[in-house]
This record gives structure tokens, C-alpha cells and sequence, in this order.
């Protein structure tokens, strides 16, 4: 992402484009590229910094009692990642790994203390407070999708909400097979024989990442709008 591109990003809206380069400086910014399948972040660290995805994908994974991986959320370039940790100064509960080769603005929490007095500086505080409060909700959706009782009811409510946001009874979701097995903390195995039920039952058709509604018998149950289209 150049400089001139960078200030689109949400986290930037209200700054002058004319100032960014100094901002980028009074915050101490620093790009660092990482390859597939290298670690940014490890559990127990503690970090005053938190990251903006300007290339590639990386995930965020918290290991069970057992030891195995379950995938909390993927992160898509111009996505924010790690800055609840940043600034609650906690220890990270977390993995953030590079899903492919990524490249990283990495900007410290602790600059923002030190430079109140800068304008540009409050307006990224504001727009990092709305997109926290966004992430806030996207996480409460988790919960409901992972507070239904089976499997089957967990993956209908997480592929509803993906056409409800869709506002298309076909649509595609961000996350492989195995990726959506760990969001739904669910065996792969178990989580392709729901698949495969479903589409013998008529409820869906899917290819891969792309699924379409066959019908809107759930409609009701999962409480969203009667008007999606076909």
C-alpha cells in the first residue's frame, strides 16, 4: 500500500493527507514483511503495538487444553489486529501468523499518550474507538453462532448472517473448509457431513467456499429479514 493509499485507510479518516507522513512518524511506524506461516505474535508476549494489514493474510489462533489450534478470526489487508492487547497492556491470549506472505504497519500505542496535543493524533484515537466498538459486534455475533446447541445450528447461524450481510440468499464466505471447522470449534470431518446432510436435505447447495440458500424455512427461526434475494 504507498502513502498515498494509506490515508483511505478507516483508521485514518479526518487526517490530513498532507500530514500523514508525519504522523506515521510521530507514532513510530514500521513496515516489516513476514513470510507464509511465520509467527507475529506469540501467547504470554506483551505488546504496545497493533498492527495494520496492508498486504497478504494472517490469523489469529488460541490453542485449547489439548494443544490444538482453533482459528478465532482471519485478517484481510486494511484490518487491524492486536490493538485490544496494545493497549490493555494484557498479555496476549493469542498466536497471529501469517497465512500468506504479509506486510505489516506497525504503529505504538504508547505515542498517543505522548503527543495529545497533536490533532491528527486525536482524530486516529476517535477512529480507532469506532472500529473497536465494530469488532466488539462482530464478536458478539461469534458468540451467538457458538452458544447454539449442534453443529448443524451453528453452522446455519453463521451461513444466515453471511447472506444476511451478503443481502443475497447465494453467497460467498472468507474461510476454507478447515478454516471454517476451527471458527466453529468443530471437527472437519463432522463439520462436512453437516454440509453434506444439509444439501441432501435441500437446505443448500455449496462448491467450496460459495453457498446458496435453497430455500427460507429458517428464515424465521434465525430472525432476519424475509427480503433477501434469491
Amino acid at each position: 500500500m504507498e502513502i498515498n493509499q494509506l490515508f483511505l485507510h478507516p483508521l485514518l479518516e479526518g487526517v490530513d493527507p498532507g500530514k500523514l507522513q508525519q504522523l506515521l512518524t510521530t507514532l513510530h511506524s514500521v513496515e516489516t514483511s513476514y513470510p507464509t506461516d511465520s509467527f507475529l505474535l506469540h501467547p504470554g508476549e506483551i505488546t504496545s503495538r497493533f498492527g495494520i494489514l496492508v498486504e497478504g493474510r494472517i490469523k489469529i489462533l488460541k490453542e485449547d487444553f489439548d494443544g490444538n489450534a482453533i482459528l478465532i478470526t482471519h485478517i484481510q489487508p486494511v484490518d487491524l489486529f492486536a490493538e485490544a492487547f496494545a493497549w490493555s497492556e494484557q498479555r496476549l491470549t493469542v498466536s497471529v501468523q501469517a497465512a500468506q506472505h504479509s506486510r505489516v504497519i506497525w504503529l505504538d500505542c504508547k505515542q498517543f499518550a505522548q503527543h495529545q496535543d497533536d490533532p491528527s493524533v486525536r482524530q486516529v484515537q476517535q477512529n480507532l474507538l469506532r472500529m473497536l466498538a465494530g469488532k466488539n459486534v462482530f464478536l458478539t455475533g461469534r458468540i451467538d453462532h457458538l452458544s447454539k446447541r449442534t453443529l448443524r445450528e451453528k453452522l446455519l447461524s453463521y451461513l444466515w448472517e453471511e447472506a444476511w450481510k451478503a443481502g443475497s440468499l447465494e453467497f460467498s464466505i472468507p474461510l476454507n473448509r478447515q478454516e471454517l471447522a476451527d471458527f466453529l470449534a468443530a471437527d472437519r470431518s463432522a463439520l462436512s457431513a453437516v454440509l453434506s446432510r444439509l444439501q441432501n436435505e435441500g437446505v443448500l447447495q455449496y462448491h467450496k467456499n460459495h453457498f446458496k440458500f435453497m430455500n427460507r424455512t429458517s428464515q424465521s427461526y434465525f430472525g432476519f429479514p424475509a427480503n433477501l434475494d434469491g
